[in-house]
């Protein structure tokens, strides 16, 4: 039974998240969320390493150079209001804040690009 394009994608979503988790977690960061949504969006990761926050848009796509070219100004916009909302959510302390991206494309290891852009790029 051959699956929709949605549940492919879909998986292909999954599999690419749990990818750059586990990159993350080699690179010594503590995940502390996958996938959080809220109205305003959904984050893929949210990580720290010490007292930085990593708010990390996944993307897979047929090459790294294609993943990170896929990422709109609108898609960053949702990102940003989305860890606005998280970071409310957070009462413990203040933390310095970072927007990466971690690209997955097949047949290579997955390339991470910290502080791919800031807000109000």
């Amino acid at each position: 039974m051959s699956q929709n394009p949605r549940q492919t994608a879909e998986r292909k979503g999954r599999s690419a998240e749990f990818l750059a988790a586990m990159l993350l977690r080699l690179k010594g960061y503590r995940v502390l969320a996958r996938r959080f949504k809220c109205k305003a969006g959904e984050i893929d990761i949210i990580a720290q390493k010490k007292d930085l926050i990593v708010f990390v848009e996944v993307k897979a796509r047929q090459s790294v150079t294609d993943a990170f070219e896929s990422i709109t100004s609108k898609q960053r916009l949702r990102i940003e209001t989305a860890a606005s909302v998280w970071l409310q959510q957070q009462t413990s302390q203040e933390f310095a804040c970072r927007f990466d991206v971690i690209a997955v494309a097949p047949g290579r290891v997955p390339t991470h690009m910290m502080d791919a852009w800031r807000p109000g790029w």
